[in-house]
């Protein structure tokens, strides 16, 4: 048998080496991959909105879609199938994408429409604002307002007097209202805004939509603070500060009159009418 030259020996153990050496690397590789990846998360399904949805609207399965979610971070409150979420009445406007929720629904059986809207013991009240006294058009469902009525008859008809009488009252809509005719025959629109309120506080509103011009004030979404109030009249309204310290208080000036046990606040005017009159 023929021997083998060295240098052949010496070819075939590099190729040998050098195929062995490619081997290790491509292993090693596939093994650090496998190690870095993450393991796969396990998806669930979720029914989201596949369109805007307005509240106080009868979800309807073509709004509808279902959508893989990370099942450890699947919203609580969700729905599964499609046929669960159908015919539920929103109380919150839905976003595309965004999760059907069981707290942004009203309870099952709920028709459409603003009684989806109303809270458990409130009620809804409309009442007839023009653009300048809603806060120019910027009033929009959800946001809160404040109810400013001024008065210039009966007992303040020569001394008109303005007060807050109800404070952080949701809005739940906003529209407009086709009442009497206008003289040339065409109809009347009046712009309206929804509130919401309790049985008192309709009792309060109504009365003060009879007795005067509603003004709403809108507040911040944050601000829940109320906040007690004199009112004011005209007759005091430019005798206040410019920055308005003194316009809470409607009665004028007082002082405070000890008498033995016994503290009364005592008109500061009247105080000195009597003192000149004992003077006489």
């Amino acid at each position: 048998m023929r021997r083998l030259p060295p240098w052949l020996w010496l070819l075939m153990a590099l190729v040998f080496g050098a195929t062995a050496t490619f081997m290790a690397l491509g292993w090693m590789k596939t093994q650090s991959q496998r190690q870095a990846k993450p393991p796969e998360k396990l998806m669930a399904p979720v029914v989201v909105a596949a369109k805007d949805i307005d509240a106080a609207n009868a979800l309807r399965v073509d709004q509808l879609s279902v959508a893989q979610w990370p099942q450890e971070s699947c919203p609580k409150g969700g729905f599964v199938r499609l046929e669960e979420a159908a015919g539920r009445v929103t109380v919150l406007p839905v976003g595309v994408g965004e999760p059907i929720l069981e707290p942004k629904l009203a309870p099952k059986g709920t028709p459409a429409g603003m009684v989806a809207l109303v809270s458990p013991g409130k009620r809804a009240m409309t009442v007839k604002v023009d653009e300048a006294s809603g806060v120019a058009g910027f009033i929009i469902p959800n946001n809160r307002v404040d109810v400013v009525v001024p008065i210039n008859r009966g007992e303040f008809s020569k001394d008109p007097f303005s007060r807050v009488v109800l404070e952080n009252l949701r809005v739940l809509g906003t529209g407009q209202k086709i009442i009497e005719k206008q003289p040339d025959g065409r109809p009347q629109v009046v712009p309206t805004v929804t509130l919401e309120v309790t049985p008192a506080e309709g009792e309060r509103l109504a009365l003060a939509a009879q007795e005067g011009h509603i003004s709403l004030v809108l507040r911040s979404q944050k601000d829940e603070t109320p906040v007690t109030t004199k009112g004011i009249k005209t007759s005091r309204l430019f005798k206040s500060s410019p920055s308005g310290a003194s316009v809470q208080d409607d009665e004028g000036p007082s002082v405070q009159v000890i008498r033995r046990l016994k503290v009364e606040n005592v008109d500061a005017l009247e105080s000195n009418a009597n003192q000149a009159g004992k003077r006489m």
